[in-house]
């Protein structure tokens, strides 16, 4: 329960630790002002406490620009939840303020949360939250939807006040009210820059239910500034977080029940959101026109959220119970046979985990040769154990690997990577490709149509000084238009094509190098992507749904003597393999004319780049080899959200390369209606390879939305192919934009 004994005597006002809670490097500037504006506060904080969310890049950085800052490292899994639990845990303070890394807190923020809890039963406050847009706000944007941007919204109250919950960026709790809560619940809530939420809203209802007497305080003059990026203020976002927002409500309503989950909201939806429509209607006959606007968007915003929570809360009641509340991490291992096994331990007391199961790469002599799925059954593998399940396994071991390529004969190999605002991301992955063994080899970082310049700051301050490093901007986005502009800047004679949302294995490039140089006949080559982690159970699904992993053993395709057994072949191009881990001979994409950039993700089409570009591949009469050897470790998508998402992404892009080839090979449709049975078998028939690898608790419901994506994907091309028609192709020549 709440104890009121902590609370302090109406002459002194409680010790406060402010807890702010960052993950990315693209806010710290206005984290530095963050900061900076609780050391400026009137009302001095005990100590503040910045937690960082797994990005030791940005841990570093600051650690040496603030010593009066107490700075940690996310003791939990990563996202905003388990973050603040962190925070909690380092403060000192009788009261815990939390404060976001992208908002400014007014001098007398903190005096006048302090204040409120002069009044003994008062457990939690929290103040006002003013947006600071980056320019003005939108014409069409209604401030009845400011929550949609993470601040105060016409509704709240206006005067100081008891009220259900607070606003994330902006409150405050007596240590023992959140002790009496248990905490922000981790399977819960935002992960990065994803639209889910809710968190706060669950704690304080758990908060009521245990202490009923303790009051929750808005103060709307403790003012902090949110800073609004320029990507919140457009129509795509406005509509996604409508959208995560009723997905969120209906998952909290789960836990917390639709009494008090919603009691607030149906006060918002019969009383402010009516007022402001009329009020919209009546700016718009005073001649503000775009008061019409606004009305409409509010319409269209509530729709959207309530049509969001009705399929989300019908969802959770048809289908499956919380996959969070049961599923155990699966510990990642790469072990070598010709060294001498690990013991493989349960759990990880630093992070707190209890590992379900092992998932094993063995390799023998850095060759992978087996992958195994170990269950702990809550004891510890020893080593000796470890290595009776290798040698017990009854899988046959692949052929000996080609031999490397050395010396001149080593041919020179450009690395693409595609980017959109994720340097934290991409600096991993640049990392791991500096620890390459391949020696002739360079990069270039094509920067998609970003919203910032943080991805060319990291590349000229920690990359491009190496030289082999080439930043390159393309303004129209696009994952195909980006990949062909890093085609007309690559050096090298074999080009290959990684994601930044992976981690490459030493020997990646020259597995591939090693394919080329086999046999001229071969244009391209693709290799295993294995998962980074699997944390979650999304990223389960995700594993065993992507058929990412293409087996041990090298593999030759072309339209002669080595076809497989499929009479779907060559149009079933998701079996040679996935772009984030593909290479191409120049000549070879040159033949192709380039990657479709109506195609992938960037587009209305979302994908089927990949499958349009090994589909001309081996049409140009080129081979393409698959080398297990070449290994990149991806980093899977870790909500359901994500998940669900990213299936009917999936179902897209293969909708939109189907109809690519049914446009531009007429004949591909006589071709596919000889073949209907084996089509329709291939996608419905439990007994495909396609739906056999799905685990028995992967949702139907992405099964569906992957197949509805398919029928998206028709209107979708031809979307994207009215929308692109204007974009000039990208120049087959050197780059000419910035020298190395």
């Amino acid at each position: 329960m709440f104890d009121q004994s902590h609370a302090q005597k109406l002459d002194a006002k409680p010790t406060v630790s402010v807890v702010i809670c960052a993950y990315s490097t693209e806010r710290l500037e206005i984290l530095r002002k963050a900061i900076q504006s609780v050391q400026s506060q009137i009302y001095q904080p005990l100590e503040i406490v910045v937690v960082i969310d797994h990005n030791p890049i940005l841990l570093a950085t600051l650690v040496t620009e603030f010593s009066d800052v107490n700075f940690v490292e996310n003791e939990g899994s990563k996202g905003l939840s388990d973050a603040r639990n962190t925070g909690v845990g380092q403060a000192k303070g009788e009261v815990v303020a939390f404060l976001d890394d992208d908002a400014i807190a007014e001098q007398n923020w903190l005096s006048r949360l302090a204040d409120a809890y002069a009044d003994q039963t008062v457990a939690a406050v929290g103040g006002g939250i003013t947006p600071e847009w980056p320019y003005a706000r939108p014409f069409w944007f209604p401030e009845e939807f400011d929550w949609v941007i993470g601040c105060s919204y016409r509704g709240l109250p206006t005067t100081a006040g008891p009220v259900r919950n607070l606003i994330g960026c902006n409150m405050s709790m007596r240590r023992s009210f959140l002790e009496s809560a248990g905490g922000f619940r981790t399977d819960f809530g935002r992960v990065g820059n994803d639209g889910a939420g809710c968190e706060e809203t669950e704690l304080f209802i758990r908060g009521h239910q245990a202490c009923p007497d303790a009051k929750v305080w808005y103060d709307p003059e403790a003012r902090v500034r949110h800073q609004i990026a320029q990507s919140r203020t457009r129509w795509n976002y406005f509509r996604s977080r409508c959208r995560a927002e009723g997905r969120a409500k209906a998952n909290m309503t789960r836990f917390v029940g639709k009494s008090s989950g919603l009691s607030t909201e149906k006060s918002y939806v019969r009383k402010i959101l009516p007022a402001g429509i009329l009020r919209g209607i009546g700016d718009f006959f005073r001649g503000d026109f775009a008061g019409l606007a606004r009305s409409g968007v509010i319409i269209h915003g509530f729709a959207v959220t309530a049509g969001a929570y009705v399929v989300a809360a019908y969802r959770s009641n048809k289908t499956e119970p919380s996959a969070a509340s049961s599923f155990n991490p699966i510990r990642i291992v790469d072990t070598d046979i010709t060294e001498e096994p690990p013991a493989l331990s349960h759990a990880d007391p630093v992070e707190n985990k209890d590992f379900g199961a092992a998932w094993c790469l063995v390799r023998s002599d850095r060759q992978p040769v087996k992958i195994l799925e170990i269950p702990f059954n809550g004891a510890d593998i020893t080593a000796h154990q470890f290595e009776e399940i290798i040698a017990a396994d009854p899988t046959p071991l692949p052929p000996a690997p080609l031999p490397q390529v050395l010396g001149n004969e080593a041919p020179h190999v450009t690395i693409v990577i595609a980017t959109r605002d994720r340097p934290d991301s991409l600096a991993r992955c640049l990392d791991a490709l500096l620890l390459q063994t391949y020696e002739k080899m360079d990069v270039v970082v094509v920067d998609n149509a970003p919203s910032s310049d943080a991805t060319e700051k990291l590349i000229s301050e920690h990359y491009a000084p190496s030289g082999n490093v080439l930043y390159v901007r393309e303004s129209i986005p696009g994952l195909a238009r980006a990949h062909n502009r890093g085609v007309s800047c690559a050096l090298g004679e074999i080009i290959a094509f990684t994601d930044d949302d992976v981690i490459c294995d030493p020997e990646w490039v020259s597995a591939i190098a090693a394919n080329f140089a086999a046999s001229d006949q071969i244009g391209c080559v693709t290799g295993l992507i294995l998962p980074a982690e699997l944390e979650t159970r999304a990223q389960y699904w995700t594993e065993r749904h992507g058929g990412f992993g293409k087996g041990l053993h090298r593999r030759v395709f072309d339209l002669e003597d080595h076809r497989p057994a499929d009479p779907l072949f060559p149009y079933t191009a998701g079996a040679f393999g996935s772009g984030a881990n593909m290479s191409f001979r120049r000549d070879t994409l040159e033949r192709m004319g380039g990657f479709d950039d109506r195609l992938g993700a960037g587009t209305l089409a979302r994908g089927g780049d990949d499958l349009a570009a090994f589909l001309a591949a081996i049409q140009t009469g080129a081979q393409i080899a698959y080398e297990p050897g070449a290994i990149v470790w991806h980093f899977h998508r870790r909500s359901e959200d994500g998940m669900r998402r990213q299936a009917f992404g999936y179902g897209v892009g293969l909708g939109a390369y189907l109809t690519k080839q049914f446009v531009e090979n007429p004949a591909s449709i006589l071709f596919f209606a000889r073949r209907v049975p084996a089509a329709m078998a291939h996608m419905f028939s439990r007994k495909s390879s396609k739906m056999e690898r799905l685990p028995d608790d992967y949702p139907n419901r992405f099964v569906w939305s992957e197949r509805l994506g398919i029928l998206m994907g028709i209107p979708g091309y031809f979307r994207s192919r009215w929308q692109t028609r204007s974009n000039p192709s990208i120049p087959a020549g050197p780059c000419k934009q910035i020298s190395r």
